[in-house]
């Protein structure tokens, strides 16, 4: 994250704006087009560093997180279910253009389920809820894979930047976080190499 937005940062830590910023910007990654632009995964992650050092609360900053990223989620799904085919007929970024097709081919490959997968596949993230908002995908469906994604971005990222801190500063590290922060970033790797092997073969 480039310096003077760390700082920001460091300065609001102790107010409430500055968990409000978290949910602002991880809503924002959510949302389909706008999440180009907004580095909502980078944010997370130092987030977490600055919980380790003392600035602002580990846990808060985990639940603002996850708000937003369930709450971009759903705002994308709403917009895709509304005016999905005009928003894509206005839009002439060829970049989008090409997110917005490898994220048709990720929704009818997984279903429901892309919506808990894309949410660690960086450009997908804000473009499949709102796939399966112009797919008319049933809200439940949507609801409980927004909320498990997000729940488990908004607690897994910081989580990375928060032990990370801890371990570069304190040189110590429980076994139980160890193993769980070590299964986390297998699973995301993991997950990005299928997503990677399987565009390709497509």
């Amino acid at each position: 994250m480039e310096n003077w937005l760390q700082q920001i940062l460091m300065t609001m830590t102790h107010s409430s704006s500055y968990y409000l910023l978290i949910v602002a910007i991880a809503c924002g990654e959510g949302i389909a087009l706008v999440g180009l632009v907004i580095p909502g995964s980078v944010l997370c992650i130092s987030v977490g560093l600055l919980a380790a050092n003392g600035h602002g609360d580990f846990w808060l900053s985990c639940l603002a997180a996850s708000t937003g990223a369930i709450s971009g989620d759903l705002i994308s799904y709403l917009i895709g279910s509304r005016s999905g085919h005009q928003l894509v007929n206005r839009t002439h970024s060829a970049r989008a253009l090409k997110i917005l097709r490898r994220a048709e081919l990720f929704f009818a490959a997984h279903g429901g389920k892309s919506l808990l997968f894309a949410r660690f596949f960086g450009p997908l993230r804000g473009f499949v809820p709102f796939i399966a908002g112009s797919l008319r995908l049933s809200p439940k469906t949507v609801m409980f894979y927004s909320i498990s994604g997000g729940i488990l971005w908004g607690i897994g990222f910081p989580a990375l930047g928060y032990y990370g801190g801890l371990t570069w500063q304190q040189f110590h590290f429980s076994a139980p976080a160890l193993i769980w922060l070590i299964g986390f970033i297998v699973a995301v790797v993991f997950l990005s190499w299928a997503w990677r092997s399987r565009s390709k073969n497509e």
